[in-house]
């Protein structure tokens, strides 16, 4: 009687015991904003490097635990992952460097352990500062291709006026050997022009394509 009595406490005990909170499946559209959200993430990190808004450092040692790891299938240069700093908006690109290591390839050394890592820290920004900062690195970097296209676009002229002066001149001095006679010197004398000219008039076509397309952008 005393055992079943202090077997029934123990099952009341266990009742009204706090169960852990079994972590609740995530809905479809909250994966989707994840993943959109990381993907964004991927971009921004990217983008950062890219007009230098980061640091590398070659660290010893990394704690994972001070981090949010963001499950992408690619990885930047096919060797970092992306990590999100805990409680900030840090974004921070990582590799493990390992004897032998050649990336994704099949001869990468699994079964050694890192002796250290190449860490990108990103600098820390909220999304107003960075899009003003993509914004003013692209202003800087369209005078830089506005400039390109323009010279391209002079010398593109300059080769074609070159290219007729060429030609009539050497037409006009040969004219009297016959037409045909002349039409050939023509071509033997002026001829590296004339491809030139042809070969690139449909490159400068496309150039413009493209230019305008970038500036629309």
């Amino acid at each position: 009687m005393e055992e079943n009595k202090f077997d029934l406490l123990d099952e009341v005990e266990q009742d009204m015991a706090v169960k852990p909170e079994e972590k609740e499946e995530l809905k479809e559209y909250q994966k989707l904003l994840i993943a959109e959200r990381d993907r964004k993430d991927y971009e921004k990190a990217k983008n950062l490097i890219k007009i230098g808004c980061f640091k590398q450092v070659q660290e010893t040692t990394v704690d994972y635990n001070d981090y949010e790891n963001i499950p992408l299938n690619k990885k930047y240069k096919g060797l970092y992952s992306l990590f999100r700093k805990n409680g900030s908006n840090q974004l921070v690109f990582i590799c493990p460097l390992v004897e032998d290591n050649k990336g994704d390839s099949e001869s990468e050394r699994r079964d050694l352990a890192p002796y250290a890592y190449d860490v990108l820290y990103t600098d820390e920004m909220d999304e107003e500062t960075y899009l003003m900062v993509c914004k003013a690195a692209k202003n800087n970097y369209t005078n830089v291709v506005s400039v390109l296209y323009k010279m391209s676009v002079v010398l593109y002229f300059v080769l074609c006026v070159f290219t007729l002066y060429v030609s009539i001149f050497n037409f006009a001095t040969t004219i009297s050997n016959g037409f045909l006679n002349s039409l050939s010197s023509t071509f033997y004398y002026s001829g590296f022009y004339i491809v030139g000219s042809i070969i690139l008039t449909p490159l400068m076509a496309l150039l413009s394509i493209k230019y305008k397309k970038y500036k629309a952008n």
